[in-house]
């Protein structure tokens, strides 16, 4: 199993000042995310269900298991990245990222905006990204990047270019947080310096948000909130390199389903009875987990919704032994392939 899976099972989480080990479902929780994101890359469509006894079980946790599997699969640049040569036929307008490819202290920082061009100048091969528009419509700040110290990608969802049209460009610091060495199993490097889209989270936000601020540390490692491994952003929040996208569940499941599915992520957390309800359907990615609350209002319904999507099943699915010996007290699961193509 991933290095980065094993870590889990020893972490620590950072509760009223002092460090404590997280429950052992904590840890069978991201399991079972990364388990998903790997049906997800055997090309299943599946929908896997988790039954929990209470509020409790943090689903922020299982979308920490699909990033760790995807910082796996992350080791060669994205197929949305070019070089200069590429660029140079890229449409002016596109919201593009400018990714550093040179050492720690040489531009360590990376470009969110709209792309301009890519051309010869006196100044050498370049990029030129625009950043707001000036007075009167006219083009505001540029900025040119040689060619040889980047590359672009060019970013379709959530940014768009018109989510710059009156902003800045961005400008974010490129990192590795302290301590993701010891919490995520690939080759970091290339993983934060990627823009894609891993898992959707679908829940109450606010909800979401706070506990994706949960701290967590490997021993011998320093301790991190999740959001840095998670990468989480609101839909709607332009200039932020992302790993996963948070959707509020009163949404309209309609307005998100095709722009989403369409960013091919490889799971989607339907976190909760009321949002399995609303948006079981929508299928956002070619799997599903969903986590229903036994102790919710609606959780009879959201059971309902799942034995329905059941019995259209193709098979059930067989549960990894490791993880079906270590089901933690009163949760159950199930988990089967459904009909349909994969994305």
């Amino acid at each position: 199993m991933a290095r980065g899976v094993i870590s889990l099972r020893s972490a620590y989480t950072l509760a009223d000042g002092s460090l404590q080990r997280l429950p052992e479902w904590a840890g069978w929780f991201s399991e079972i995310g990364y388990w998903a994101a790997g049906l997800r890359e055997g090309g299943s469509n599946a929908v896997v269900a988790l039954s929990v006894p209470t509020r409790d079980y943090v689903a922020v946790l299982l979308a920490y298991g699909v990033v760790d599997r995807a910082s796996l699969a992350e080791a060669a640049p994205a197929a949305s990245e070019q070089g200069f040569e590429q660029a140079k036929d890229l449409p002016v307008g596109t919201c593009v990222r400018v990714i550093p490819v040179r050492g720690p202290g040489q531009g360590r920082r990376v470009y969110t905006g709209v792309f301009g061009g890519a051309f010869k100048n006196h100044h050498g091969r370049v990029y030129e990204l625009r950043g707001r528009k000036g007075p009167g419509g006219r083009s505001g700040p540029v900025s040119w990047f040689p060619a040889d110290d980047y590359r672009l990608q060019a970013l379709l969802w959530p940014d768009l270019p018109e989510d710059y049209a009156d902003r800045n460009r961005f400008s974010e610091a490129f990192e590795i947080p302290v301590g993701a060495e010891r919490l995520l199993a690939g080759q970091l490097a290339d993983f934060y310096a990627h823009c894609s889209l891993h898992s959707v989270l679908v829940g109450v936000m606010s909800t979401v948000l706070a506990e994706a601020q949960i701290v967590v540390g490997a021993p011998a490692g320093s301790e991190l909130p999740l959001q840095e491994l998670l990468r989480l952003r609101a839909v709607h929040s332009p200039g932020s390199h992302y790993r996963s996208v948070v959707l509020s569940s009163r949404g309209d499941p309609e307005e998100y389903r095709d722009v989403v599915r369409s960013c091919r992520p490889a799971v989607a957390v339907l976190d909760g009875a009321a949002t399995v309800r609303r948006w079981l359907g929508a299928g956002l990615a070619g799997v599903t987990v969903a986590v229903v609350e036994r102790t919710s209002p609606t959780a009879l319904a959201a059971a309902d919704e799942l034995y329905e999507n059941r019995g259209r099943s193709v098979a059930d699915l067989d549960v990894p032994r490791d993880l079906g010996s270590r089901i933690p007290p009163g949760v159950e699961l199930l988990a089967w392939k459904f009909r349909g193509a994969a994305q």
